[in-house]
C-alpha cells in the first residue's frame, strides 16, 4: 500500500449528470441511458429506451457518453454501475450520471471495479441524503469524496484479472442466450401445425405456500423457497438459489412443497406470467403456480407454459383477470403432442437448455469469485499473483 496514492474524485475526473427531465420515448434511434440499464456491473440495453435525434442533440448539449465513462446512479440503486462501451450512441436519463475518468490517473475498468467494491460502498452510505421519496447521492459532493489508487500498471493488472473472470461470465450469458432462442425456434417450428388442447387437460398446476412468518423456526433451514420476486429475475430462465430459504421442518409440515429439478414455476399475481425452470428442487410461495415433469419431459413442459404465459399476460393485460386461477388454465393451450412427437422435440431442445442451464451455474460461481477478489485486490490486501493463480482455477 505504500505506492497507493490518495485523490479526490475530482483529481481523477468530471462529473456530468443528466437531464432532470424525460424526451418523447421512440422505437428506434440513439438509446436513451436509465437506472434500469444497470445490471451487474454491465450495460444492458435491452431495458433502454430510445430517443429523436433531435432530442438525442438536446439532451447531449452538457456532456455524450464516451466509452470509457463510469455511469452510475444517484438516485434509487445506489452502488449501480457500468463503463460506457464503443460504438454506442446514447444520452443520460433521469438520475444517471457518469464520471470520465483522466487516463493518465485512472484505468476505466479498475475505477468500475473500486465503485462496485464495498470500499466505495461505504463512501456511498456515508454520503447518503434520505429524500422525500428515494435515497440519493449528492452530486455536488462527489468530487470531494477521496479514494485511494495504486499506480496505473497495477490498476491495469487487478481489471485484468477481474475482467477475465467478468470476460467469461459474459460469454457464458450470450451462449445462453443462443441457446434459450435456438430451443424457441426448435420448439415452434415442431408445434406450429400441432393441434391444441387446454392446459388444464393435460397438466396439474401446484399452488404454493408460505410458511408462517410468526415461525422462526420454519425461515432457518437451507431449503429453497422461490417468491415471485425470484422468478422474475432468474438469470435465462434459470432459478439456482432463492433470496429466502426455509427448513426442512416447514417443508413437512405447510403447503411449501418442493417441486423436483426440471418443475417450473408460473407467477400468478403481481407480475402475471413469468416463467422459470428450477435446476434444483425448491418450494415457491402462493404467487405461484408450479408444474412437475411427467407426461410432459421438462424441457418441452418449460417451452409450452413459457408460449402460453404469453397469452396469460394479454389476457391479464386486457383485463379478463388480473391474477391467474385454476380456472385460467381452461383458457390457456398447450399442443396436443404424439408421444412420437414429444420424444423427437425432446431429444432436440433438451441439450440446449442443459446448455443455458450449465451457464447459468457456472456463472453463479465465476461471480461468487470475483466477489471475493475484488475488495481485497481494489483495498490491496491481496496480491495480483495470488489472485491470478485464485482466477485459473476456475477459469
Amino acid at each position: 500500500m505504500s505506492e497507493w496514492i490518495k485523490y479526490a474524485l475530482s483529481d481523477i475526473g468530471e462529473f456530468f449528470d443528466g437531464p432532470h427531465a424525460t424526451p418523447t420515448r421512440t422505437d428506434s434511434g440513439p438509446y436513451f441511458l436509465n437506472i434500469s440499464s444497470l445490471v451487474n456491473g454491465r450495460l444492458d440495453l435491452s431495458l433502454s429506451d430510445h430517443v429523436s435525434d433531435e432530442d438525442f442533440t438536446r439532451w447531449t448539449r452538457r456532456v455524450t457518453p464516451n466509452a470509457g465513462d463510469l455511469l452510475f446512479s444517484y438516485e434509487t440503486r445506489l452502488g449501480d454501475a457500468a463503463l460506457m462501451p464503443e460504438g454506442i450512441q446514447a444520452c443520460l436519463g433521469r438520475r444517471m450520471a457518469l464520471l470520465r475518468p483522466d487516463r493518465k490517473l485512472v484505468e476505466p475498468r479498475f475505477l468500475l471495479y473500486l465503485y462496485l467494491s464495498p470500499i466505495f460502498r461505504r463512501l456511498i452510505e456515508k454520503n447518503t441524503v434520505q429524500g422525500a421519496t428515494v435515497n440519493r447521492i449528492a452530486l455536488s459532493t462527489m468530487p470531494h469524496w477521496a479514494i485511494t489508487l495504486p499506480p496505473l500498471p497495477q490498476q491495469r493488472a487487478i481489471a485484468e484479472v477481474l475482467g477475465a473472470l467478468d470476460d467469461r461470465i459474459a460469454a457464458n450469458t450470450k451462449t445462453a442466450e443462443i441457446a434459450t432462442q435456438l430451443s424457441g425456434l426448435i420448439y415452434d417450428e415442431a408445434v406450429a401445425l400441432t393441434p391444441v388442447q387446454p392446459m388444464s387437460a393435460v397438466l396439474s398446476p401446484i399452488l404454493g405456500g408460505t410458511p408462517s412468518r410468526a415461525r422462526p423456526d420454519f425461515w432457518s433451514g437451507q431449503r429453497l423457497w422461490a417468491s415471485a420476486r425470484d422468478v422474475t429475475g432468474a438469470d435465462d430462465g434459470v432459478i439456482i438459489d432463492t433470496e429466502e430459504k426455509i427448513s426442512d421442518i416447514a417443508v413437512d409440515s405447510t403447503k411449501a412443497k418442493p417441486l423436483s429439478k426440471g418443475g417450473v414455476i408460473l407467477t400468478a399475481r403481481g407480475t402475471v406470467g413469468r416463467v422459470a425452470r428450477l435446476a434444483v428442487p425448491a418450494s415457491f410461495n402462493q404467487s405461484c403456480y408450479g408444474f412437475e415433469p411427467g407426461v410432459l419431459p421438462a424441457a418441452i413442459l418449460y417451452l409450452s407454459i413459457l408460449r402460453s404465459a404469453k397469452k396469460a399476460r394479454s389476457l391479464a393485460h386486457g383485463s379478463v383477470f388480473d391474477t391467474i386461477t385454476m380456472s385460467t388454465f381452461d383458457h390457456l393451450d398447450v399442443p396436443a403432442l404424439t408421444p412420437i412427437q414429444v420424444s423427437e422435440i425432446d431429444c432436440k431442445v433438451s441439450p440446449l437448455l442443459e446448455v443455458v442451464t450449465s451457464s447459468v451455474l457456472e456463472n453463479k460461481a465465476l461471480a461468487a469469485t470475483r466477489d471475493a477478489l475484488l475488495p481485497q485486490l481494489v483495498s490491496g490486501r491481496l496480491r495480483v499473483k495470488d489472485a491470478e493463480k485464485a482466477v485459473e482455477g476456475v477459469l
